[in-house]
């Protein structure tokens, strides 16, 4: 069986919670990353996870440090299920995929203009929207300091709604993993 998955990445306000949320609706192998807070589980359960090499990867997202256990990893793989996995950083992006080898990740870049998440933003009501266009710029750094090409697909969510953006990923997925291409010209 081989084993799957896709990672999305991009800036805040870009779309990944909107276009994650449309692959899980269209296609039901598709799952939600398997994460667990930290501070969720029991006494001395995190450093058990670790000293039995069970963590594959650590993510802190606002404060809250969340791990991905291999054998949730195993268990979504054995059940033909696809882990899809959202992060605004490529240095969290590569964690993972070294982290989790044993999955052939699609690395999926959803890129819009500064303005276009801005707004995007603010009709969601986010309280920190500069926050928004701060991570929007680091982002921009990131993909500009890339010394080689990590993503295989870039989809423009300021072009295309977000079904087809779904479609898209899935079909990327579908066709297995090709060349990683360089996105200087979609961010720069």
């Amino acid at each position: 069986m081989v084993r799957r998955g896709v990672i999305l990445c991009g800036p805040s306000a870009v779309g990944k919670a909107t276009v994650a949320g449309e692959l899980l609706r269209l296609d039901g192998r598709y799952v939600r990353l398997p994460m667990t807070a930290a501070d969720g589980l029991g006494p001395g359960e995190f450093d058990e996870l670790r000293a039995d090499g069970r963590v594959a990867v650590e993510v802190r997202r606002g404060g809250v440090l969340f791990v991905v256990d291999r054998r949730d990893m195993d268990a979504v793989a054995d059940a033909g299920r696809m882990p899809v996995a959202r992060t605004a950083e490529v240095t969290e992006l590569q964690r993972l995929k070294y982290a989790v080898p044993f999955f052939g990740w699609t690395s999926v870049l959803l890129w819009a203009p500064r303005e276009v998440c801005g707004l995007r933003a603010q009709r969601r009501g986010d309280a920190d929207a500069m926050g928004v266009l701060r991570v929007w710029d680091e982002t921009r750094r990131g993909l500009l300091a890339l010394e080689e090409p990590v993503f295989n697909l870039v989809v423009h969510t300021d072009r295309v709604d977000p079904g087809e953006a779904a479609r898209r990923v899935a079909e990327a997925v579908d066709a297995g993993a090709a060349q990683p291409v360089s996105v200087v010209g979609d961010v720069g």
